[in-house]
């Protein structure tokens, strides 16, 4: 029992994770921002819109505070590229398949995959959009898990999964798996790998994976659809300048 806002927010900060504290104080932030825009700025911003704005921004700062945080010193780790700033090219007949995934304001989330062999050239590219969740954690799991089953009905073999979600591959690597959603989702992704020994998982920072985080964001605009042997128009920048690292 609380008498104030603040109260409750120090019982709060004392009696629940961090996970639950990022979303508390990301939707208290929320909260206050449209207040200011309503005394201000005379301007309404429902319910419904500020909550997807709350969880879009928090999924924007895990993006971020992995990228540098999990960053590695040394290259010499498996779990990560050696060229984490930019996408490079998978070794010789090998495929590369990086994806990424960005909520939309409505709630829902968005896939993006693109697959290309050792000398840049395209295999193909796919959009998902699937139901939303609070969980940023689930959706990037859920998009890893929709880039298996492109492996899987391709009936491909050697293939590199690259993605920016720095605490989803070091869960996968070490083994280590959270009891909630995403950590039950990785865990079943993680028996897709040890299966074949010729798939494998990397990270990347979000510069080495700018072509699936845009083409994530374009399938609101062509949900569920598949490129082959093309890139889609949409990335099309982004991957002249991956082509730059192609010897």
């Amino acid at each position: 029992m609380t008498q104030s806002f603040s109260d409750w927010f120090y019982y709060m900060l004392n009696n629940t994770n961090k996970e639950s504290m990022q979303i508390i104080t990301t939707i208290t932030y929320t909260i206050w921002f449209a207040r200011n825009q309503k005394v201000f700025q005379h301007q309404d911003i429902p319910v419904q819109l500020a909550l997807p704005r709350a969880l879009k921004l928090l999924h924007e700062y895990h993006h971020n505070i992995n990228d540098q945080r999990l960053e590695p010193k040394t290259s010499s780790h498996p779990s990560f590229a050696s060229n984490d700033k930019s996408w490079s090219p998978p070794p010789r007949n090998c495929l590369k398949l990086n994806v990424d995934a960005h909520l939309q304001d409505d709630g829902h989330w968005g896939l993006g995959m693109v697959l290309r062999r050792d000398d840049g050239r395209c295999v193909g590219a796919a959009t998902r959009v699937i139901k939303g969740s609070n969980d940023v954690g689930l959706a990037e799991t859920a998009g890893l898990k929709e880039a298996l089953n492109l492996i899987q009905a391709m009936e491909l073999d050697e293939v590199i999964v690259e993605m920016d979600a720095a605490v989803i591959v070091n869960a996968i690597h070490n083994k280590i798996f959270p009891r909630n959603q995403w950590g039950l989702l990785a865990r079943e992704c993680s028996r897709a790998f040890d299966l074949n020994n010729k798939l494998s998982l990397k990270w990347v920072s979000r510069e080495g994976n700018h072509a699936a985080h845009s083409l994530a964001r374009w399938a609101f605009t062509e949900p569920n659809k598949w490129w082959s042997n093309y890139f889609p128009d949409c990335i099309n920048h982004h991957i002249q300048k991956d082509m730059a690292f192609v010897t």
